[in-house]
């Protein structure tokens, strides 16, 4: 397992900061969530720290991302029903507005002892949580991104993605089967 997070650091990776909600949070640092759901996103793959939201918030998770995948809802539907096993009618509900979303693959996962809200806006007075996301690749993030990259690591989770990525497709696959069958009427014999 690496020491320190700036041993896993990509620098040519994009490094995002995002917020996420404490019970997802849990979820991915035990790898029942191995899928992240967005509306709208960045399209490529990244790596990010993740603020977890809520009473005592604060960043002690770092991930890997793979390209999402952006589909309509129905197919995003059924691959997060299938892969982490969310109810399919709830992620087609989130997603049905615009019909298109992401399925961001969670691919890896270390853990940090919390650097909590307090802190965070002690040594970085112009800290502020994101909504959505933001990158810490810019010059105005650096000491931020500094600060995060020195955290210990003390949990260490790789995502089984290969598999995941395979029953994505034969999701996908068997849908787009699915809407090439042409179901006509049947034919009556002329009266005579």
């Amino acid at each position: 397992m690496p020491k320190k997070i700036c041993d896993v650091y990509d620098p040519l990776l994009p490094t995002l900061l995002i917020s996420i909600h404490k019970i997802y949070v849990k979820q991915i640092l035990s790898g029942k969530k191995v899928i992240e759901y967005r509306k709208k996103f960045f399209n490529d793959p990244f790596q990010a720290f993740v603020y977890t939201t809520g009473k005592n918030g604060g960043i002690e998770m770092f991930i890997k991302c793979d390209a999402p995948i952006i589909d309509n809802a129905h197919k995003l539907a059924t691959i997060g029903e299938t892969i982490q096993h969310d109810n399919y009618g709830d992620i087609f509900d989130y997603f049905k507005e615009k019909n298109t979303g992401y399925i961001i693959p969670i691919i890896e996962v270390y853990q940090f002892k919390k650097v909590d809200l307090q802190y965070l806006r002690t040594e970085l007075p112009s800290f502020v949580v994101p909504q959505k996301y933001l990158f810490l690749d810019r010059q105005d993030k650096q000491n931020l991104l500094n600060l995060l990259l020195q955290q210990v690591c003390s949990n260490k989770l790789i995502n089984n993605w290969d598999f995941y990525f395979k029953q994505a497709k034969k999701c996908i696959d068997s849908i787009n089967d699915l809407s090439l069958i042409h179901i006509s009427e049947p034919t009556r014999p002329e009266p005579i």
